[in-house]
């Protein structure tokens, strides 16, 4: 059993998602859900430097090689006017996981695969060295995708895990994301999802 309670940013959903996000300079919680047995609240807030780039060097460690190059995209995403990055906290606590979602028609992924309008991408870094998936990163998952999809310019959802990802694919699989193609792009071979609202799987 699910208790759902939603929260979005203050500017409101008329403004849409990445206007709404962009704005919440508080760093205030924009979405929340609570779950039971066992209880626990999974939220969403826009990604803070400061406060997040430890946990991002802990989780890939490679990423503390370039340092300021890594930082400076989080604080470029912050001002973007087409992408928003997000830290997804267990009970307000503990960073699960760190996604971003941006319009694909401004994605470096518009070169490989044609999008439409209402068509975003979505990437994770999830607070795990296994290759299986845990329970509370799928719970991480469907709770972003159930706060992206309340925005009505969101149309479909793209994700481009690499192929031997194993756990990253599976957990999109569980989420309702359906496998349309293999594609390559400069750094790896990548398996393309796309998730709609009616593909989606809340739980």
């Amino acid at each position: 059993m699910e208790i759902v309670c939603s929260t979005p940013g203050f500017t409101g959903l008329q403004h849409g998602l990445i206007a709404s996000t962009g704005l919440n300079t508080k760093k205030e919680v924009v979405f929340a859900k609570h779950f039971q047995h066992p209880s626990y609240t999974l939220s969403l807030r826009p990604f803070c430097i400061p406060r997040d780039m430890p946990a991002i060097y802990s989780w890939a460690w490679k990423l503390s090689r370039a340092a300021n190059t890594v930082a400076a995209s989080y604080l470029y995403a912050g001002s973007s006017d087409f992408t928003r990055s997000f830290m997804v906290l267990l009970n307000n606590r503990v960073a699960i996981c760190q996604v971003d979602i941006s319009a694909a028609d401004k994605d470096e992924l518009y070169d490989t695969y044609p999008t439409s309008c209402g068509d975003y991408i979505i990437r994770l870094l999830m607070n795990t060295n296994r290759n299986t998936v845990r329970p509370l990163h799928l719970k991480a998952l469907q709770t972003c995708m159930e706060y992206f999809f309340m925005f009505p310019e969101i149309r479909q959802v793209i994700a481009e895990p690499e192929v031997d990802n194993r756990s990253y694919n599976e957990i999109l699989l569980k989420a309702g994301f359906k496998l349309e193609e293999r594609i390559y792009n400069q750094y790896a071979v990548c398996n393309l999802f796309v998730c709609t609202r009616k593909s989606f799987i809340s739980d």
